[in-house]
């Protein structure tokens, strides 16, 4: 490796200690990246850890596009799997000479004059960590991709890894969901922190229900939860996101971040419907879900048809992976 190589390596660490902290740019480590190598564009990407898409961090060079593309369809290719799986730099030349018949090259990178690039899947926590982000590069010369760029690519992984590690930079994780939300670290004893740059619009605390429901998650394995805590006025839910942080040296135990904003049910759901859908998504029977609610199966059956209706979807099965995958349940019922 080159001296520039490893000045830069040393640099993005800097970047990143600074990005966590909330003093530095996460975009400035791309002036580094390029000294390790040559690239004509480049794209740092966040995985959401509640939804799992990934969402631009970073970007030089690719058109609106083609960031779409890196962020969606390439996520499902044969050669983003192949990259996640091997847990190194892929370059394109790495998945062999059939990498450029198939449509990814043919219909997004060749018509953008790109005959190399490169892949990295991020994780924090090492080899065995989790998935947090993704990082691609582009170039328009071939050889700018040597071994030595590939090497210093793979030595910097593990600190992008943790630039893009939603646990570590709560208000990272709070940026992705939007305008709108208040965003606060919670510990075990229901203490509450508001974060810097989230919440602006919020005006409210979070309820006594969302406090309760987040000590009731931080006691739990789960890593991630969402759904509706409390409903605050007329129709408006109070609508939360948890996630687990990081082990934090400085903190007395573990902690969530919890994100809230105000919103309405979809579909026009009623309060009962909220929590009929609830018990529904746990594969309890009528019987049980009338119980549980202190109303008839019967009730209960009318209940489910409305459900149905009101979502289109086909049967009690469609139902509760409706809610389980949109998060359309009542926490602490």
């Amino acid at each position: 490796m080159r001296t520039s190589q490893i000045t830069a390596i040393a640099e993005i660490g800097s970047i990143v200690a600074g990005a966590v902290r909330g003093a530095d740019d996460p975009g400035s480590v791309l002036a580094p990246l390029r000294r390790i190598a040559s690239f004509d564009a480049a794209m740092i990407a966040v995985r959401d850890p509640l939804t799992g898409r990934h969402r631009p961090l970073a970007n030089e060079g690719y058109a609106p596009s083609l960031l779409t593309f890196l962020n969606s369809g390439y996520l499902s290719c044969y050669s983003y799997d192949v990259a996640r799986t091997c847990r190194r730099p892929m370059r394109m030349r790495d998945f062999g000479p059939d990498f450029y018949r198939t449509p990814v090259y043919r219909e997004f990178l060749d018509g953008a004059g790109y005959r190399e690039g490169v892949t990295l899947v991020l994780r924090s926590g090492g080899d065995r960590g989790c998935v947090t982000g993704l990082m691609t590069m582009s170039f328009t010369e071939p050889r700018a991709a040597d071994q030595a760029a590939r090497r210093g690519l793979e030595l910097v992984a593990p600190t992008l890894g943790q630039l893009v590690d939603t646990g570590r930079t709560p208000t990272l994780l709070a940026s992705l969901i939007g305008g709108g939300a208040a965003a606060y670290i919670v510990d075990g004893t229901g203490t509450t922190f508001a974060t810097s740059g989230a919440g602006e619009q919020a005006s409210e605390e979070p309820s006594v229900a969302a406090i309760a429901v987040t000590r009731a998650f931080l006691s739990s394995d789960s890593p991630s939860l969402r759904g509706y805590c409390a409903r605050r006025c007329d129709a408006v839910w109070e609508r939360a996101h948890l996630v687990r942080l990081s082990d934090n040296e400085c903190a007395d135990g573990p902690r969530a971040l919890l994100m809230l904003r105000h919103e309405p049910l979809p579909c026009a759901l009623t309060e009962r419907e909220l929590d009929v859908l609830t018990l529904v998504s746990r594969g309890l029977p009528n019987r049980a879900i009338g119980a549980s609610l202190g109303i008839s199966p019967r009730t209960t059956g009318r209940h489910i048809e409305h459900l149905l209706l009101k979502t289109s979807l086909a049967n009690r099965a469609a139902l509760a992976s409706y809610a389980v995958e949109n998060g359309l349940i009542r926490l602490g019922l």
